[in-house]
């Protein structure tokens, strides 16, 4: 039976043996357990790898870090846009969870303090199911409403804060880390003095809200270390309207520094889209100084100031670092960044700063391009054509020199021309000047004569001496008239033109040649026109044309008969200018004379050098004017005479 017990212990292959009982039942078992402890392997294995895969999902998705960023004032002001992007940024870039964030807006600038625990009690239902990571409080305001009620909303989430100014009276509250802002009010003074240096008064413009009145307190206690040279007054507690009155009536050595001015006396907000800056640097007759960066642009001439993306972007790295587990009350509060200065070129220009004020290594912003580096090709170019042209100008400067010599070389030689005709004619008008100086010597003398007759009867009384001595004095000053009129007749003279009437001098120039005439029995006819216009030269010069032309024109008549021993003298106003005529019917000239006849050495005369119508020719084109010869008909000559009016 022993072998029989022995096949019991295993399952046969094929149907089940003989029946017994017993046997039968035993081995039935031992399979059954075979196949349990199998399937209990399996489900031990599948149980194990499933609990392995389960950590592995869930740390491949990690719950998003959550972030309130809670600000004082609309998001729109520039400081806000700025500084909250560059944190964002910083934060969200390479994290290695997503971050949610809860943006929050306590608006104490609207809203001041009586609706606080409305506030409070609103953020506690809304967060009441949300779990918190971090609150990043974005100014000082904002960070003493996180510090006062994060226990109750956000309960075991630690603080970041920036935006909060240097100087500013704060207490750090416990489990907080965070960047303060510089606020350089010696920087921006320093610069104010160096663009304006004769500044004698400081008008500081502060608002009304409890930020302003802040950021006038920080701005107080700099001030007083700044040179007490600088007088430094407040204009505090106005409107805005006042404000602008007030900064548009200051004096040339003032400056004006604008903190912020959120709320005015009247209570006016000065939000994003009105800041009263823009309204206050416009009324300003000094430049505006500020040490806040989204300030400039809006009017101001600069200042010292961070900036302030580069704030945002310290706050940001903070942030990170608590999240991933650093202890925020291990993190030291730093200033960052560190203050610059930078100056806007468009209020340099409108308040006419010289640009050698602007300190060295001052950022300026809104400067015209370099046109040395943008343009450098363009202006090679343009210098290169200037340079050649100068070079032409400096061709044509050289030969309009060298004419304008020759030209006053020629008007020495008519000059000296001139003077030797003049004094040529002397001898032709000795007979007229003795004549005209003889009469009134000869009444002075007929009046003394007479004087003494009547001295020596005893009838000279009183009022005939007067008479006798005014005439005696009538005498003299025409004698003296005619010596001065002579000696500039015949006096060597440069070249003034002035404005004279043609009909004028060709009376004067008659004159001195009516006693000439008289004496060769010559009758001198002159007709005058009417409405002559002026004309620009010399008078004496004029007066010598005439003289040649008549002087000639008497000794072309001279030796003839008759009615014929006349010379007619004409003026006339032309087209642009006047004409004289000098006209006679002595025997005229042949056509080969005609030809001629201006030359320096043409003469008919065998007493005379020929220099007289050549130097007339010389005369009348230095008075821009034309003589030309006409034959009178039936016999004699005509010359005539145009000059230019003035302005023609």
């Amino acid at each position: 039976m022993a072998p029989a017990k022995a096949r019991g212990d295993y399952c046969p292959r094929g149907g089940m043996g003989k029946k017994v009982s017993k046997p039968g039942r035993t081995r039935l078992g031992g399979c059954a357990r075979l196949w349990a402890r199998v399937a209990l392997a399996a489900a031990l294995g599948c149980a194990g790898v499933a609990c392995a895969q389960a950590p592995a999902e869930t740390r491949a998705t990690p719950a998003p870090w959550r972030v309130v960023l809670i600000r004082g004032w609309d998001s729109l002001y520039p400081i806000n846009i700025i500084r909250e992007r560059a944190l964002r940024e910083t934060l969200t870039n390479g994290a290695p969870r997503l971050v949610e964030f809860y943006p929050e807006e306590i608006d104490p600038l609207r809203f001041p303090g009586a609706i606080e625990a409305d506030i409070v009690a609103l953020l506690q239902r809304k967060y009441a199911d949300t779990s918190i990571d971090l609150v990043i409080a974005s100014g000082i305001e904002s960070l003493e409403f996180a510090a006062r009620h994060r226990d109750a909303i956000w309960s075991g989430a630690a603080i970041v804060f920036n935006g909060v100014f240097e100087g500013a009276q704060w207490r750090r509250p416990p489990r907080a880390a965070g960047v303060t802002i510089a606020f350089d009010i010696e920087g921006t003074i320093a610069l104010g003095r160096a663009l304006v240096p004769s500044a004698r008064r400081l008008f500081v413009v502060s608002g009304s809200s409890s930020f302003d009145r802040e950021m006038l307190a920080i701005a107080m206690q700099r001030l007083t270390q700044i040179d007490p040279a600088l007088e430094v007054l407040y204009l505090t507690g106005l409107t805005r309207a006042q404000t602008s009155a007030r900064v548009s009536m200051l004096e040339r050595d003032d400056l004006v520094l604008y903190l912020t001015m959120l709320r005015d006396a009247d209570g006016l907000v000065s939000g994003p889209g009105a800041p009263a800056l823009v309204q206050v640097a416009a009324s300003s007759s000094v430049p505006v100084l500020s040490a806040i960066q989204t300030q400039y642009g809006r009017g101001v001439i600069g200042g010292s100031t961070p900036r302030y993306e580069a704030h945002g972007r310290a706050a940001g790295e903070i942030a990170r670092r608590v999240l991933q587990g650093v202890d925020p009350d291990a993190i030291d509060v730093r200033t960052v960044p560190a203050a610059a200065c930078e100056v806007d070129w468009n209020a340099i220009v409108r308040w006419q700063i010289p640009g050698r004020n602007v300190p060295t290594g001052c950022s300026v912003l809104n400067r015209p391009l370099d046109p040395w580096r943008t343009y450098l090709w363009q202006i090679v170019i343009v210098v290169s054509i200037i340079m050649l042209q100068a070079g032409l100008l400096s061709a044509l400067l050289l030969q309009s020199g060298r004419r304008r010599a020759a030209e006053a070389q020629l008007h020495a030689r008519t000059a000296d021309l001139a003077q030797g005709s003049r004094i040529s004619m002397i001898g032709a008008l000795t007979a007229n000047l003795a004549h005209e100086i003889n009469q009134p010597i000869g009444a002075i003398l007929s009046n003394t004569e007479a004087a003494q007759i009547m001295l020596e009867q005893g009838t000279l009384t009183p009022d005939k001496l007067r008479e006798i001595l005014a005439d005696i004095r009538d005498d003299d000053l025409r004698a003296s008239e005619v010596i001065r009129t002579l000696r500039s007749l015949f006096a060597r003279s440069q070249w003034r033109p002035t404005a004279i009437e043609t009909n004028t001098e060709v009376a004067e120039a008659l004159r001195h040649v009516e006693f000439e005439a008289a004496r060769r029995d010559v009758r001198l006819m002159s007709s005058y026109g009417s409405r002559m216009p002026a004309v620009l030269g010399d008078s004496v010069q004029l007066q010598q044309v005439v003289i040649n032309l008549v002087v000639n024109a008497i000794e072309a008549v001279a030796q003839l008969a008759g009615i014929r021993r006349e010379v007619r003298i004409e003026t006339c106003a032309v087209s642009n200018g006047v004409a004289i005529a000098v006209t006679d019917e002595g025997p005229g000239l042949s056509p080969e004379d005609a030809g001629r006849l201006f030359e320096s050495t043409f003469t008919t005369k065998k007493e005379s050098m020929g220099f007289g119508l050549s130097i007339v020719r010389s005369i009348v084109e230095m008075h821009r004017g034309r003589v030309w010869f006409e034959p009178n008909v039936p016999r004699g000559a005509v010359f005539r005479v145009w000059l230019p009016a003035i302005g023609s």
